[in-house]
């Protein structure tokens, strides 16, 4: 199983940015998020660790909480894009594998969202969008996310070699 992994910092730009975009600011990046003019499904799928139950909502109150700090870029963005030939991640695979980031980067106390989309371009193309508030609020300070892009590489390798093993563990036919 292969993934194209892509990560951006929110309000700046991206330090591991393979696509050669830069990093949405807060506004057009929700805006992406809900964009159903270039996909055919758009699904919020997750919304915790605020008190708003929407995107738009939760996206101000980190952005007010980034306020109370000196920390700019206080959402930390990935998207998930397996590579569809190998066959398609089932959503608890998708969850797995943004369990496996979220311990690896120490995100476990962040406030999240989880966006699914699946592309109109020809074949059906699912993937995933997760934003974390990088803002702990109790200490008043951004989490430090050092080695992100090694730290991910590790969990994507880590993650294909079990879903290798699960695949080739599975009886024939099923």
């Amino acid at each position: 199983m292969e993934f194209f992994i892509r990560t951006t910092w929110a309000e700046g730009a991206a330090p591991d940015d393979r696509q050669g975009q830069r990093a949405r600011r807060w506004p057009e990046s929700r805006h992406h998020l809900l964009n159903a003019h270039d996909n055919e499904r758009v699904e919020i799928a997750e919304t915790r660790g605020s008190v708003a139950n929407d995107l738009h909502g939760a996206f101000a109150e980190w952005r007010a909480q980034a306020k109370a700090t000196r920390c700019e870029k206080y959402l930390y963005s990935l998207s998930v894009n397996p590579d569809q030939r190998q066959g398609r991640l089932t959503r608890e695979q998708y969850f797995d594998y943004l369990a496996r980031v979220v311990k690896r980067l120490g995100l476990s106390k962040q406030g999240r969202v989880v966006v699914f989309h699946e592309k109109k371009d020809g074949v059906p193309r699912e993937h995933c969008h997760a934003v974390w508030s990088r803002i702990d609020a109790k200490a008043g300070r951004a989490v430090l996310l050092s080695h992100d892009r090694m730290n991910l590489r590790t969990v994507a390798r880590e993650f294909a070699k079990s879903a290798r093993s699960q695949t080739a563990a599975r009886p024939a036919g099923g």
